[in-house]
């Protein structure tokens, strides 16, 4: 091969190769300007949320006890659970020893709030000010009777493991202002300072099949 000819070949793959870097690296930094607006990460449309806090009181005491009132079951008070209740689930080991099981309504009283008419107990004074500025889901419900698969659940969506939690989600979905930062994060209270207080793992705020920048 002419040596000169060799050299030019030697200068076009270089001069490509830069080009190509330099080409990607601007269409990145082109791309992520125009999905947010200029801010790197966020999403092709701008989100009307900008910050989302997410309470998560394991522990709680029960709806039942707090928004959502069964007054069929202060009818049926002392009464045993129908069959069509359980449709043969299996108990949990707290009540596999029960011979009976009498059903039991709320011991406190409910009143309507607010223009919505949001039923709040009595349970709740403060928050029962409030409640035209309160959404209450009642719809959501596990097949599962543990305390673990529900919490997963109530997570990441899925009663198993693996699924990206809730901030992983609302970072994939809303993005992120920037790179350096983690888009979302956890913070775990410790109670009456017992570590086993509270039902948390790690998987209830992992990014699960999401990219680890989620």
């Amino acid at each position: 091969m002419n040596p000169l000819h060799e050299h030019h070949l030697s200068l076009t793959r270089r001069h490509f190769t830069k080009s190509a870097l330099g080409l990607a690296a601007l269409w990145s930094l082109l791309g992520e300007g125009a999905r947010g607006e200029g801010l790197p990460g966020l999403p092709h449309f701008k989100p009307k949320a900008k910050r989302v806090i997410y309470l998560f009181q394991s522990g709680a005491p029960s709806q039942l006890d707090l928004f959502d009132p069964k007054p069929k079951l202060e009818a049926l008070r002392g009464k045993e659970l129908p069959d069509s209740v359980r449709r043969g689930q299996r108990l949990t080991g707290m009540t596999a020893t029960q011979e009976s099981f009498p059903l039991a309504p709320s011991l406190f009283r409910f009143q309507k709030h607010g223009e919505s008419g949001a039923t709040v107990s009595e349970l709740l004074p403060h928050t029962a000010k409030v409640a035209d500025r309160l959404c209450f889901i009642k719809s959501m419900h596990t097949e599962a009777i543990n305390h673990d698969p529900a919490i997963t659940f109530f997570q990441t969506g899925a009663q198993l493991a693996g699924r990206p939690s809730i901030g992983s989600w609302l970072a994939y979905g809303l993005g992120s202002e920037n790179h350096n930062l983690p888009a979302f994060v956890a913070l775990v209270s410790q109670g009456t300072g017992n570590p086993n207080d509270q039902p948390l793992y790690d998987r209830l705020w992992g990014s699960g099949f999401l990219p680890s920048k989620y």
